[in-house]
């Protein structure tokens, strides 16, 4: 397995493999990481060396404590990397949909095809475990689909909304490319 795991800022890729043996920007190491009361607290040997580390784990950063040291440690799996990048960048290009992010009832919808909308302005009103919850734009664009309506019942995953790019401004002086 690949990972790139940022430690207080500084960034380094690190491959992971079966046997125990890691690699980090290309220094193979031999290590194993054993947990002493099940929890929090950690052997650590690298290589013939042993040390105990202290792990605590907030949202998607630890903190790792080795010999008084306090690291800032935050781990991303490559192939989840490279596909959120290409999400991103195909957001940015094209089309972003807007799935339902749990099954619901469509209460109300706030935009119609052809609107324009800005980052975070809501899309609807999904009522979902006797709570309403506002989908809002995941970003700029014009509302090229709508594909639900108020009193529609949605799975989780389903397409509510389909964004398309801004429109570019328009103005400025026409090509002059003619031939």
């Amino acid at each position: 397995m690949n990972y790139f795991a940022t430690v207080d800022g500084q960034e380094y890729q690190v491959s992971l493999e079966e046997s125990g043996q890691v690699t980090v920007d290309g220094s193979a190491q031999a290590v194993d990481l054993q947990s002493i009361d099940g929890g929090f607290h950690y052997s650590l040997l690298v290589g013939a060396a042993s040390v105990e580390a202290y792990v605590e784990r907030c949202e998607d950063v630890c903190f790792v404590t080795i010999e008084g040291h306090r690291y800032q440690v935050r781990v991303e799996d490559a192939r989840l990397r490279r596909a959120g990048r290409s999400q991103e960048a195909v957001i940015e290009a094209g089309e972003a949909d807007v799935t339902s992010p749990m099954p619901g009832l469509v209460v109300a919808v706030l935009v119609e095809p052809g609107q324009e909308v800005r980052t975070g302005e809501g899309l609807l009103i999904l009522e979902a475990m006797k709570m309403e919850n506002e989908i809002r734009a995941p970003r700029n664009g014009i509302i090229q689909e709508l594909n639900v309506s108020p009193g529609q019942r949605v799975s989780q995953e389903e397409v509510l909304v389909r964004i398309g790019s801004p429109t570019p401004a328009r103005g400025g002086s026409p090509s002059a490319t003619s031939t």
